[in-house]
């Protein structure tokens, strides 16, 4: 025999045998090798031996024991190299530890009073020896029992009365991923230990560790009892904030948006929220937030913030088409720091065959309680579906408020907006001075590619009109959309939508077009012309002052290849008109696909409205609340 081979038995045997002995810590054997094992002539015991090994399970555990023990491993081994063979010795060994290594794998999952018997057929001349192991996984234990104490500081609070501790307490225990009456798996029990660990250093505890675990099987009844006890070890709090990599943005930008001050609790999914929203303030190009906990002074963690900063000014030109408004062509500008004022100014024109429209929006760094400063002007020009000419103009003056979920706007707002017909009539005609507040309420997986959860926004207007076509007057106008996102069975996907308006006011009281509603487009009801669904006046397509639509869209990923396109399947209904009884339901159904791309999902359908009796082509990016 080569050097080489005798040191790769030297490494296969000693594999062996380690494993061997890991597994020889359960329950006496219940199966072992048969007579005619050791029953070899002289003659038999000088020739190669030839083996086979054969496994009696059932699913999934025949897989299990073909995976991981020692006699199917070393098969595995033989067949992928000719020179490796074993000795009757050695193979009696591996049959005999056979059953302690299976019992081993089967108590991993929950199953401990296993039957396990071995047979080995006679060493004939001729003949492979056929190793069998047959398996009887017997019933699965049960939890019945799950004691979860603590230690450490979180304990000394508990006993306090403090209401986080036991806030906390409670959802370490609502959240335990083994509760009474589950299977009991070691894979299961590993992964609720590392979970709950995870939470506690994540909520103020970056030092917890398990001071004691244990399991205890009653064999006779298949109930398991879990007993953990967590040391959380000293409660850590924020201390002092540094931000690095500032040259022409203020650090006050960073440190206004931090969720936390000094002294809070520390908790990890606070920073990782912290940075996310640096991430959305369009300043800088890199960001990493980090916390350096300090056994020595618990109470004062340090907070790192490491920026790297955008340019300062930015120009950008773009080409595209829409559906809805045809092709268009657009440039932009943004300062991130406009004179050294701390605000932002967006600069944006865009001339197109349909819409034309120009817009300056500012928008200052975040202020003290995560609050931001908005001054924005637009004016627009838009030929509807019926060729008629829309232009508006509009001056808004607010503050946006940012919470974890649910922002917040208040403006006031000056606009003016006409109709003319084709022909050059001007159907409608007024200027408006109004009081908007609007809240959104995001609750979903993903803010770009949602999957799960739900949107809302609302919004009440009140104002007076001016300068209009009829009489003059005071109105109000509501308007809430609901956007529901839900995983189905076998990945499909569900969205639902539903929006509704309405604008009070006396009949004769103008009100500004873009105050009133339409329907139809991309994001409305497909099918139907963007914005050809309201009320007729002179023949012509003005807005009205009741709405309604609803939307339900399910999708499926077309192929494994490519996760990220899927198609869709859709139904839309709804309409605009002068009040909610003369609404007259339009539907259009049709067909899509998306491609959920980085920067939002990309949606190509063709839709059929019933009403108008066409097909129509709908295309658009991103998601609307």
């Amino acid at each position: 025999m080569s050097g080489q081979l005798t040191v790769r038995w030297a490494w296969a045997l000693c594999c062996m045998a380690l494993s061997g002995g890991a597994w020889g810590q359960g329950a006496p054997l219940t199966g072992e090798p048969s007579a005619e094992a050791s029953a070899v002539t002289p003659a038999a015991r000088r020739a190669p031996l030839v083996w086979q090994l054969r496994i009696l399970a059932p699913e999934p555990f025949e897989q299990l024991l073909i995976q991981y023990l020692d006699l199917s491993r070393f098969q595995r081994e033989s067949a992928q190299d000719a020179q490796l063979r074993i000795s009757r010795s050695e193979l009696r060994r591996l049959v005999a530890s056979a059953p302690e290594q299976a019992r081993g794998l089967l108590e991993a999952e929950g199953h401990f009073s296993a039957q396990i018997t071995t047979r080995v057929s006679d060493d004939v001349d001729g003949q492979p020896v056929v190793v069998t192991i047959e398996v009887e996984p017997g019933p699965t234990a049960v939890i019945s029992q799950v004691q979860l104490m603590f230690e450490g500081e979180l304990d000394n609070r508990l006993s306090q009365g403090d209401e986080r501790a036991k806030t906390l307490a409670a959802s370490l225990q609502s959240l335990w991923a083994l509760p009474e009456g589950a299977a009991f798996r070691q894979a299961d029990w590993s992964g609720a230990k590392n979970a709950t660990l995870a939470r506690l250093r994540a909520d103020g505890y970056p030092t917890a560790t398990w001071s004691g675990t244990s399991v205890t099987v009653d064999a006779r009844t298949q109930q398991a009892k879990l007993f953990l006890v967590a040391d959380t070890g000293d409660g850590f709090a924020f201390g002092d904030v540094r931000v690095e990599g500032l040259s022409r943005q203020p650090a006050s930008a960073v440190i206004n948006l931090a969720p936390f001050q000094k002294g809070d609790p520390y908790r990890e999914g606070q920073l990782l929220d912290w940075q996310e929203r640096i991430q959305k303030l369009n300043l800088f190009d890199s960001i990493f937030v980090s916390a350096e906990p300090d056994l020595t002074q618990p109470q004062s963690t340090p907070v790192v913030v490491q920026l790297r900063e955008l340019p300062l000014q930015t120009a950008t030109a773009g080409i595209g088409v829409s559906s809805d408004t045809g092709p268009r062509v657009s440039g932009e500008h943004l300062h991130r720091n406009l004179w050294g004022t701390d605000w932002q100014a967006k600069t944006k024109v865009q001339l197109g065959r349909k819409e034309s429209s120009g817009t300056i929006d500012l928008t200052s760094h975040p202020w003290p309680g995560r609050r931001r400063g908005l001054v924005s002007t637009q004016a627009s020009y838009l030929v509807d579906a019926d060729d008629s000419i829309s232009t508006s103009q509009r001056l808004r003056v607010g503050e946006l408020r940012e919470g974890d979920r649910l922002e917040r706007t208040n403006y006031i707002e000056f606009q003016r907006a006409e109709v003319r017909s084709q022909d050059g009539l001007v159907v409608a005609n007024a200027s408006a001075a109004s009081a908007t507040t609007q809240l959104i309420f995001r609750d979903v997986d993903s803010q770009i590619l949602p999957t799960k959860g739900s949107t809302s926004l609302g919004q009440l207007t009140l104002g007076r009109t001016y300068s209009a076509l009829d009489e003059e007057g005071y109105f109000s106008r509501a308007y809430a959309r609901v956007t529901w996102y839900q995983p189905l069975p076998w990945h499909w996907y569900l969205t639902a939508r539903g929006e509704a308006g309405q604008v009070f006011a006396r009949d004769a009281v103008s009100v500004p077009d873009t105050l009133l509603f339409r329907a139809g487009g991309d994001d409305s009801v497909r099918g139907y012309a963007y914005r050809s669904l309201g009320v007729t006046q002179d023949g012509v397509v003005i807005g009205g002052r009741a709405m309604a639509t609803s939307s339900i869209e399910v999708a499926h990923p077309l192929t494994a290849r490519i996760p990220s396109l899927w198609g869709a399947l859709f139904v839309d209904v709804g309409d605009a008109a002068e009040r909610f009884g003369n609404l007259r339901p339009k539907v259009g159904y049709g067909a899509g696909v998306r491609w959920r791309s980085p920067v939002g999902p990309l949606r190509l359908d063709v839709a059929y409205g019933t009403e108008v009796q066409r097909w129509r082509l709908h295309f658009s990016v991103g998601i609307s609340l």
